[in-house]
């Protein structure tokens, strides 16, 4: 009623007005800067081949991950992430022993990434995001074990690529979960220490299955 009373100039720059309060109250949740922490399952596929089907891989192992997304776009976010854990390598292929497993080795890989992600309603700011994003980082492996009398003692930086696929779902404005399955795709340097049994560095698949706590702040 009060509205009718003023010029319809003046009621449309008040509704206007209103315009970006109502927007940041239904998007406030991805304004946020986004912080997650959780782990998963990383299962690896063969970092390094030899002659004669000499192969040496990550057995499964549990990983901790850690990350941070920053928006850039109602459906853009930029996110840098990282992953640790500590598989047993086995190496297969060696004539007459078949295979022999490696402990103390560490993987740990780091990214930052695009993401872009899609509300599956958009009558509710908490609604459930589906995303995929693409990114590229480090991958890092050391190795420090014994094979056949064999000191090996070994460590290597290396270029990754990665991509990831996820569901992500708010409880409230500022908590959530986040479900995400990673492919970090790196090659290897070859280990000098197995150099005598011809093993070489190869690029391969390294597999992240994780569940993140997520908080807004």
């Amino acid at each position: 009623m009060w509205c009718a009373s003023l010029p319809r100039v003046a009621c449309l720059a008040v509704a206007l007005s209103l315009l970006p309060f109502h927007a940041r109250a239904q998007t406030g949740a991805d304004s946020r800067v986004q912080v997650t922490v959780g782990g998963g399952l990383m299962t690896s596929g063969t970092y390094f081949t030899g002659p004669g089907g000499l192969e040496l891989a990550g057995d499964d192992a549990l990983a901790g991950t850690l990350q941070a997304s920053v928006p850039v776009h109602r459906s853009l976010r930029i996110v840098v992430a990282g992953a640790y854990a500590a598989p047993d390598f086995r190496l297969t292929g060696l004539p007459l022993v078949g295979s022999v497993g490696l402990s103390g080795t560490h993987l740990w890989f780091a990214d930052a990434a695009l993401r872009g992600q899609l509300p599956l309603s958009a009558a509710a700011p908490t609604a459930p995001v589906v995303f995929a994003q693409i990114g590229a980082g480090l991958a890092h492996y050391a190795v420090s074990a014994s094979v056949l009398g064999n000191a090996i003692d070994e460590s290597a930086t290396n270029f990754a690529g990665s991509v990831g696929v996820g569901l992500g779902l708010s409880f409230t404005q500022r908590l959530g979960l986040e479900i995400m399955a990673k492919d970090y795709i790196a090659s290897f340097k070859s280990v000098d220490d197995l150099a005598a049994f011809g093993i070489e560095g190869r690029r391969t698949h390294t597999f992240l299955l994780g569940v993140s706590a997520r908080l807004g702040i």
